[in-house]
């Protein structure tokens, strides 16, 4: 059974329940679920919390890889998938088999009785059955959408909650104002709990300790504890009073650094485990994210763009884009092959690569998804000034950008596309 007919199987599963009166966002329908299971969310171990609008899956990961390089067996919820679907649920360090997920799935279905429940909160009420009957050291839990009304907000006493940045993103549910924003993401904050944040703008700030000294929630800022210097050989990082490094951390790109730092300190304040320095460093060197600017291996897609490095990275927001800014300038002009989603800012998002870009072929995604028309894309990136085409097939795409000079070339605009792409390329994620 491959995961793709799984994932087929699971979608018709929840896809037969009734649906919600409203689409408003609502931690009833899991908690609901989990109260029939016996309230699995209150047996795991310890867990952190990560919300946030960028470097979620990035900040997790690099915290998974520092607890496992100390010895940690690590149970991990996070979403979207690339691949598969077992991609969502890690369990003490190993991705959920087909027959364990099927066992969980309908242990789910069988409580949930018939009531409406998205795949999402079927699958957040999977994880976290599994995560406790399966035995591990740490539980990391990444937000779905917003953080106070997510299907993963359940937990009365996280060992900590994290935030990483936040920018304007999902405006239909979150809000159209910043602090709206913030306001929703803060809601995984709980009493008692540390509450760690990434460098925020003043207002995000100032809305996040607000919910903070309201919960009773110990605070801290990245930036009040924490600093780190590039070096020849590696970063040096200043971690609440512990020096780390130099090390390379094995994601790329100057917002990783400030990713990694974000790992540290809150793994840390969790006092989930004592640190140290050299099983730190070994973390951050080992630490694996697909499709966080991503080198591609040789396959049939990188064949099309020979002599060229080609990165993937699933960033879709204006904040995603000015990382990717950063970190490719030195390689500018890049041929960049985009799509995104139909709910996602295109101008917004080009804006802020538009003095990067060398071609940019507009492409489409894989069969069923919302995505922006092709011509519509190329239309955008004219009116920025970037010269651009559209084309019927990724590989067409990728074809039109081979003969751009440049040694570096960029698939970006969606962790769907990205999907399509690693699946396309012959990439395996483990």
């Amino acid at each position: 059974m491959t995961g793709g007919d799984l994932l087929s199987d699971l979608l018709a599963a929840f896809d037969t329940l009734p649906k919600p009166s409203s689409t408003k966002l609502s931690t009833d329908p899991v908690e609901r679920v989990l109260e029939a299971l016996g309230r699995p969310q209150d047996r795991l171990p310890p867990v952190i919390h990560i919300a946030g609008t960028n470097g979620k899956g990035s900040t997790t990961a690099f915290m998974r890889a520092i607890a496992e390089a100390h010895g940690l067996k690590v149970h991990v919820d996070t979403s979207p998938h690339l691949i598969r679907v077992n991609e969502r649920i890690r369990l003490a360090g190993e991705l959920i088999s087909d027959d364990a997920l099927r066992h969980f799935s309908e242990r789910v279905l069988k409580a949930n009785a018939g009531a409406p429940l998205s795949f999402f909160e079927g699958m957040t009420a999977i994880a976290y059955l599994a995560f406790s009957e399966v035995p591990a050291d740490l539980t990391l839990v990444e937000v779905g959408l917003g953080g106070r009304f997510d299907s993963t907000n359940v937990f009365r006493s996280p060992s900590a909650s994290v935030i990483t940045p936040i920018d304007y993103d999902h405006r239909d549910f979150l809000g159209r104002h910043l602090c709206q924003i913030a306001w929703e993401k803060a809601g995984i904050i709980k009493s008692g709990s540390p509450a760690i944040s990434a460098e925020q703008a003043p207002d995000v700030r100032r809305t996040l300790e607000a919910e903070a000294r309201y919960r009773g929630a110990p605070f801290t800022a990245l930036e009040d504890v924490t600093s780190w210097e590039e070096t020849a050989i590696g970063v040096r990082f200043q971690i609440d009073g512990m020096e780390i490094g130099p090390v390379m951390p094995g994601l790329s790109g100057p917002h990783q650094v400030a990713n990694a730092a974000l790992a540290m300190l809150a793994l840390k304040r969790s006092d989930v485990m004592e640190l140290e320095p050299e099983w730190v460093s070994e973390g951050l060197r080992k630490v694996d994210w697909p499709a966080r600017l991503q080198t591609l291996q040789d396959g049939p897609l990188t064949r099309l763009l020979p002599g060229k490095t080609v990165l993937l990275d699933g960033g879709h927001n204006p904040h995603a884009a000015l990382a990717l800014k950063s970190a490719l300038a030195e390689h500018a002009p890049v041929p960049v092959a985009l799509a995104m989603l139909r709910n996602k800012d295109v101008e917004a998002y080009l804006s802020h690569l538009a003095p990067l870009i060398g071609h940019l072929a507009a492409v489409p995604m894989g069969a069923g998804r919302n995505c922006h028309d092709t011509e519509h894309v190329a239309s955008v990136a004219r009116k920025l000034g970037i010269d651009a085409t559209a084309h019927t097939d990724l590989q067409s795409g990728l074809s039109r950008l081979s003969d751009e000079p440049g040694d570096h070339a960029l698939i970006c605009g969606s962790l769907y596309l990205a999907g399509d792409v690693l699946s396309a390329n012959g990439e395996i994620i483990a």
